[in-house]
């Protein structure tokens, strides 16, 4: 059998080629497109936020600058758990009292405490509770927040209300599982000399205090002097506000909690750790109504 080329078959070769042609065309440049470099692309797991010291401008990547905050603010010696838990705090802390890297902070307690020598035997742990908790942060309504911590509580975390006069949603109080108690004795004229005052040892058993709703104390009256009960700790250097005067050839002031006590208690995260619960579930707890998120690149 003979094939005839039809009328339909003689067309279809009329457009063929030019359709080649105008498909050759379009991938040539293509081909020869701009490939981007491994090294020009910019990954979630490559960004990393700089803290600058405002002692000496020194700056370090964040997540080397928290293993140092966690050797000064916290005994390396607490449960892993607990130190994760730490780690996410002060690093939501240092983004948020920074603006993402782009103020300076301090080393001391008057923002983190920074320590530049580790302790050899617990090196590792430290670095292992910062990598595990890499990138994570505490949000609410999607910003990092305030992220206050303290030694330990007096068995109720105070609140921001308390401690300020502002309300925020996440330092409210909480109970604290720990046990922290303090005490020291001193001489009348030491205690004379630190409130700038001349009391008697009877005046000074007559002192009058209100406390706030988590038993600390608000106000002291002695003789016809007042304190606010944070000053009065200050000016005694007390562990906490939470105390209580007796007096019989000396001033006695017993106190329970070290700090200011807002936020997480690191003696209480440590006793939440070693009854088996997460960092994320100790931060949670001590921050309620946050969420644990993610660090972006930027803000």
């Amino acid at each position: 059998m003979i094939y005839y080329p039809s009328l339909i078959d003689c067309d279809m070769k009329k457009y063929i080629l030019p359709l080649i042609i105008v498909v050759l065309l379009f991938m040539i440049p293509l081909q020869f497109k701009k490939k981007t470099s491994p090294k020009e692309e910019v990954t979630e797991e490559e960004c990393e936020v700089s803290i600058t010291f405002a002692e000496s401008n020194e700056a370090l990547p964040l997540e080397q600058y928290l293993v140092g905050v966690l050797a000064g603010e916290m005994p390396a010696s607490f449960e892993l758990e607990a130190l994760k838990a730490q780690a996410i705090a002060a690093r939501t802390y240092a983004i948020h009292q920074t603006n993402y890297g782009t103020s300076p902070i301090m080393q001391t307690t008057a923002h983190q405490v920074y320590k530049e020598e580790l302790n050899s035997k617990y090196e590792k742990k430290l670095k292992r509770a910062v990598k595990e908790t890499k990138n994570q942060i505490l949000t609410y309504n999607g910003e990092p927040i305030t992220a206050m911590f303290h030694a330990a509580s007096n068995g109720q975390t105070e609140t921001s209300e308390n401690f300020s006069g502002t309300q925020i949603a996440y330092l409210t109080t909480v109970s604290s599982p720990e046990d922290y108690t303090d005490s020291k004795s001193i001489t009348l004229a030491q205690f004379n000399q630190a409130l700038q005052g001349n009391f008697t040892f009877g005046q000074i058993k007559q002192a009058k205090m209100t406390r706030n709703s988590t038993n600390r104390v608000e106000t002291i009256t002695i003789g016809n002097r007042s304190w606010q009960g944070r000053e009065f700790r200050e000016l005694l250097q007390l562990k906490s506000a939470d105390f209580s005067i007796t007096v019989d050839q000396q001033v006695h002031i017993e106190t329970k909690g070290y700090g200011h006590g807002v936020g997480m208690s690191q003696y209480g995260a440590e006793a939440l750790a070693a009854g088996g619960k997460t960092a994320e579930e100790i931060v949670q707890y001590y921050y309620p109504n946050t969420k644990l998120e993610q660090l972006a690149c930027s803000k």
